[in-house]
């Protein structure tokens, strides 16, 4: 076989470089694009900054750094609450789910602390622990830990029985009935509320900082929301986008990383 058949054979293989999809999504992406710089155009920069305008708002941001120290700022609030809440919410989640009693005893207040507006404590927060780092952390983890809680919960519930009995019978303790039963099982429930509780991490945290007003990209926001600059604003709303993104894209590769053998589920907590 020459070597030319054999190099057609391998291009078939790998297929086209981007799907038809990518391509409808690219296309899709330059016409939301153009027409918002259309429109931007028409009706000015006050009301509505085209993606021009927005590249340069980036560039002065970065530039005089208040893009990169506001960054920061939100960050290192962000990956502590975040943190705190992963651990809280998978343990406490665990608990309930293995513990019946446990889950009877926690299961009301769980379910009513879920569905407290947290963005009305914002103010009895600033008014208990001030305008420091302590209440952004405690809003990121407020936001976020019933997600993580109940996933996990419902992920560890709904182990097979007859797991547990089998593994049992071979004469497994508590630490190999989590290691080889529950945790596999579990696991895509717990990623689950692990992305839904990041999205819902970046929000606690732009919520608290845009009552803060002070510091972080929430705070950027108010800042130039005040100024009318509506291109600067835009700059800070897609960066909290893109980290969102990325915070959702690292939960799947720690989901394919620990639990490869199955997706996540398509039920669980949604918001």
């Amino acid at each position: 076989m020459s070597q030319r058949v054999i190099a057609d054979v391998k291009l078939r293989r790998k297929g086209p470089v981007i799907s038809r999809e990518g391509l409808i999504q690219w296309a899709l992406l330059v016409i939301i694009l153009l027409g918002w710089e259309l429109l931007g155009r028409k009706v000015g920069t006050f009301f509505l900054a085209g993606p021009t305008q927005v590249l340069k708002a980036a560039a002065e941001l970065i530039a005089n750094g208040e893009l990169g120290h506001a960054l920061v700022d939100s960050l290192t609030g962000l990956a502590v609450g975040l943190l705190a809440a992963s651990v809280a919410g998978i343990a406490v989640g665990y608990l309930m789910g293995w513990f019946p009693a446990v889950g009877k005893v926690l299961n009301p207040y769980v379910s009513a602390l879920y569905v407290l507006p947290i963005q009305a404590l914002v103010p009895v927060i600033i008014i208990w622990l001030g305008i420091g780092a302590a209440p952004r952390i405690l809003c990121v983890f407020l936001f976020s830990v019933f997600e993580i809680i109940i996933n996990t919960y419902t992920g560890v519930k709904n182990v097979e029985p007859t797991y547990v009995e089998v593994a049992r019978s071979f004469g497994a303790d508590q630490t190999q009935l989590f290691t080889k039963v529950i945790a596999p099982h579990a696991l895509p429930f717990i990623f689950a509320g692990l992305r839904i509780g990041a999205s819902r991490a970046v929000k606690g945290m732009v919520v608290a900082e845009l009552m803060f007003a002070v510091t972080g990209l929430g705070g950027l926001i108010a800042t130039y929301a005040a100024y009318y600059r509506t291109d600067a604003v835009f700059v800070v709303v897609l960066v909290l986008t893109l980290l969102g993104v990325l915070l959702n894209a690292l939960v799947l590769y720690l989901e394919k990383r620990f639990a490869p053998w199955q997706r996540s589920p398509q039920g669980g907590i949604v918001e």
